[in-house]
């Protein structure tokens, strides 16, 4: 048994789906990490330092010049490595303490952009660009043009690149999930074609950390009208991921190790999908 496989049996899954205020999540993740390689990941991540560059989150997280067409589009530019809207993602992500925790021991450089058509909007830009690639374990490229869609765009990354150490890939799995490659089904996000069941728990696993995190900004939210920004992005998420959700209820299989995982994934995306639509009914935002 190699060291991996060790990891895997004695893992607690029902704990490795939604961020522990403990930790146990982010170490494990990182034992998988540091210990396992795939096809598009050969080699074993080892947490890269700053060696002088930029850095946010408390020091943690280094932030480096962006390479050209690393969004993979010539839309999308490199961003100056000290654009205020970095630092305010990063204070906007510690108001949700366990994924600040892990967004800190799990990444270790973000890449930033900026979107000219979002950048001339000022004020009025909501959202952001983003990506990361399997085998470069530990960094993300996103746009900065709105510290919200930054902060959003920062813990959805964190939980892609969570999950494919985990052993879930975009396009198949290694474990936890048993859909067959070739049976396709609705994505929640991704509208223009039907996904393999893993793309869809991707999908699904990573906008519900999108969603909690909303609800955390909005439980701290220092104006009015951050406020309201905050409760459109809750608007735009809650009714795609309660699609999402059914659609991982009808068709999704697993191993014994999947069905711990997705279950209690399960339950917490109930609980956020319950909180986030209180939230929208109170402010008038109907049922979504």
């Amino acid at each position: 048994m190699n060291a991996v496989e060790t990891i895997v049996e004695t893992v607690d899954w029902a704990r490795m789906a939604q961020p522990q205020d403990d930790g146990y999540d982010t170490e494990v993740t990182l034992q998988l990490a540091e210990n396992g390689v795939t096809p598009l990941r050969p080699l074993p991540y080892r947490r890269r330092p700053p060696d002088g560059a930029a850095t946010f989150c408390d020091g943690a997280v280094a932030v480096r010049q962006a390479p050209v067409r690393g969004m993979m589009t010539d839309a999308l530019l490199p961003a100056r490595v000290d654009h205020p809207n970095i630092a305010a993602g990063g204070a906007l992500l510690s108001r949700w303490p366990a994924a600040y925790r892990q967004f800190t021991r799990l990444i270790d450089t973000v890449y930033p952009y900026t979107d000219p058509e979002q950048a001339r909007m000022g004020g009025q830009a909501l959202g952001s660009s983003s990506h990361s690639y399997e085998e470069d374990f530990g960094s993300i490229h996103a746009t900065v043009d709105d510290a919200l869609g930054f902060a959003q765009a920062l813990i959805h990354e964190m939980a892609h690149q969570k999950l494919r150490a985990l052993g879930v890939s975009i396009e198949n799995a290694e474990r936890l999930i048993t859909n067959s490659c070739s049976e396709v089904f609705e994505s929640p996000i991704r509208k223009d074609r039907k996904r393999p069941m893993s793309a869809v728990v991707h999908a699904q696993y990573s906008f519900i950390h999108v969603t909690a995190l909303d609800l955390y900004m909005l439980a701290r939210a220092n104006s009015r009208q951050e406020r309201q920004l905050i409760l459109m992005l809750l608007a735009r998420n809650v009714p795609r991921m309660k699609s999402g959700y059914e659609e991982l209820a009808r068709h999704v299989k697993t191993d014994e190790a999947g069905r711990q995982f997705i279950d209690a994934f399960m339950r917490w995306s109930s609980d956020v999908l319950a909180r986030g639509q209180a939230e929208l009914d109170a402010n008038g935002y109907g049922a979504a």
